[in-house]
Order: C-alpha cells, then sequence, then structure tokens
C-alpha cells in the first residue's frame, strides 16, 4: 500500500521543513510527499534544495498565483500515484508512528474506504494547549452526524479510489473546507472507522490560517456556502433528515446573528432566509426563523454572544 501526502503551503519555508520530516520520520517504505505551493512570494529554494537532498520522494509543484489551500489540495490529488492519501498542512505534523494505526486499518480491511484518529491542539513549540481536548472522534450512519466535525485535515486517511467518489475539495469556499469535504466523504456512502490514536500535530501560531478567530464577511459566506451544499449533497444521497435540517438551521441562525452584531444587516437577513429555507417540514421553526429578520438588531449581539457561550 502506497501513502501520498498532500501538502499545500504559502510562504512557510521553516514550517514545511517540519511537516515534511514528520512524514519521513513514519517510516513507510511506500510514500510520497507532494508540496504544493500556492504562490508563495518568499524565496522557498533552500527550504527545497533541503527537502530535495534529504527526501528523494518529495514532489514539488507550483503556481505562481495564490488561489487557496483547496485548489493546492485538488493539484495535489491529480499528481498522487498512492493506494491511500493523507492532506497534511505545512504547518502542522504527524506524530511519531501515527500513520501506522490507520494504515494497518486498511490492511485488515479491504472494504474500509477512510479512517481517522485524534489530533492535539499545540503552541508553536508543539506543546499541548493546557485544557484543550483532542479533535477526533467516533460517529454513528445517523443523518445527523454529516454536519458534525469528526476529525480535523491532517487526522484522516483516504483511499484514492474513493475520493473519486467523493469529489474535490470545494474551491468556491474560503471558510469551512474541511468541514464541508468530510460531510461529503460520510454522505458518499463509504465505510469509516476511528482509530483511537494520535494522529499528528495542530499548530497554533501566530501566521495566517485558513480559518479565523475574528469575524471576517467573507468567511462567514463561505460558512453558509458550505451549508448549502451539505444540505444539497444530504438531500441528493437520501441522506437528509429532520435533525440534519435543524443542525443547519441553527448553524445559519447563529451567523445571522454574528452579521447583524457587526452591522452587516443585508446579509443577517439572507442568513436567516438561508436558515429557514432548510426546514422542509419543521413549520413552526421555520416560522419563527422567518420572523426574526423583523427584530432590532440591536439584540443581535446579546444573543449571539450567549449562544457561542454555551
Amino acid at each position: 500500500m502506497r501513502l501520498s501526502v498532500i501538502i499545500p503551503t504559502h510562504n512557510r519555508g521553516s514550517l514545511l521543513r517540519e511537516a515534511i520530516s514528520s512524514v519521513v520520520r513514519q517510516n513507510i517504505a511506500r510514500s510520497e510527499v507532494i508540496v504544493c505551493d500556492d504562490g508563495s512570494t518568499e524565496d522557498m529554494s533552500t527550504t527545497r534544495d533541503h527537502v530535495s537532498v534529504s527526501e528523494s520522494q518529495v514532489i514539488w509543484s507550483r503556481t505562481e498565483a495564490c488561489q487557496g489551500a483547496q485548489v493546492a489540495r485538488n493539484r495535489g490529488l491529480a499528481l498522487a500515484r498512492g493506494d491511500v492519501v493523507l492532506f497534511l498542512d505545512s504547518d502542522d505534523v504527524l506524530a511519531d508512528e501515527g500513520m501506522a494505526p490507520l494504515l494497518h486499518a486498511f490492511e485488515a480491511n479491504p472494504a474500509l474506504n477512510y479512517a481517522w484518529g485524534k489530533v492535539i491542539r499545540t503552541d508553536e513549540q508543539l506543546k499541548p494547549l493546557p485544557g484543550s481536548s483532542p479533535v477526533g472522534s467516533p460517529c454513528s450512519d445517523s443523518p445527523v452526524e454529516a454536519a458534525g466535525y469528526h476529525w480535523h485535515t491532517l487526522g484522516a486517511v483516504y483511499r484514492k479510489g474513493y475520493l473519486e467518489k467523493v469529489g474535490p475539495w470545494n474551491e468556491s469556499l474560503t471558510g469551512s473546507q474541511d468541514w464541508e469535504y468530510q460531510s461529503r466523504v460520510k454522505l458518499a456512502g463509504g465505510r469509516g472507522q476511528f482509530i483511537d490514536t494520535v494522529v499528528g500535530y495542530w499548530r497554533e501560531h501566530g501566521g495566517s490560517r485558513v480559518g479565523t478567530k475574528f469575524f471576517r464577511p467573507d468567511y462567514v459566506r463561505s460558512v453558509m456556502l458550505a451549508c448549502d451544499s451539505i444540505l444539497q449533497h444530504a438531500r441528493k444521497a437520501g441522506r437528509c433528515d429532520h435533525a440534519l435540517e435543524r443542525r443547519l438551521a441553527k448553524k445559519l441562525m447563529l451567523h445571522a446573528l454574528e452579521y447583524g452584531a457587526n452591522g452587516y444587516s443585508a446579509e443577517r437577513n439572507n442568513c436567516f432566509k438561508q436558515a429557514a429555507s432548510c426546514l422542509s417540514a419543521d413549520s413552526v421553526f421555520r416560522d419563527v426563523i422567518r420572523l426574526l429578520p423583523f427584530t432590532p438588531t440591536i439584540f443581535d449581539t446579546l444573543l449571539w454572544r450567549s449562544l457561542i457561550r454555551k
């Protein structure tokens, strides 16, 4: 079984070395690392020369323009020659022997389409953050779980053939890319398995990330697109029920309040409208949401803050 590790990167030369080295330390005889340089403006030649000398299985692909991590991942997937695929961000690293339990699960079960484990949140020096729980947990086959977040990007491995059924990363998204992608992985009908093991480390640092801790209207708009994608794929797969619709509607309600709290009234009302449209049968909840655009936006901040605390 051959492993392809796809690493999108942008101006992260020093961190990229650590990411690649963590793959090499897995001691997997048949593996390749595909580095997809997404229009870096810093000089990456030193990093490239270093890893080219010490790790011969590294493949480099570069674009002049920065197009986004999701586009870079798709480019890497088109180049991948492995039987199984892992997506690793260039600021994160794999745990020593982190891949072994997941690869053993594939070898033991030829019908397995994807497997995932736990990822530890760390500081810049890769020390676990105090009080932070690992990302990665089991999930059931219930439709509502399609909208759950059960693994981090680096925590899952997929059969390459199965990803052809899942489809590419959604290149229209700037936020919630991994959430939307894993929902399609679950909805595509394959067999998955949670492995109770630490796969890697998710580094928190001062540099830029795809996600955001602060309000950004384009990011929230991307979440709205992700919610619509999940809903449509679930309905097409015959895997949509009232619980999934309510889960997506509640998420959209929260972001509508976030829009309102930040003065984006038109976007707020559109988000409420989308939330109501998720509900095909829950008429009472749908009618309540339809009334929310007519409430004063002064209450949005208070309600939004009370809800995110829960």
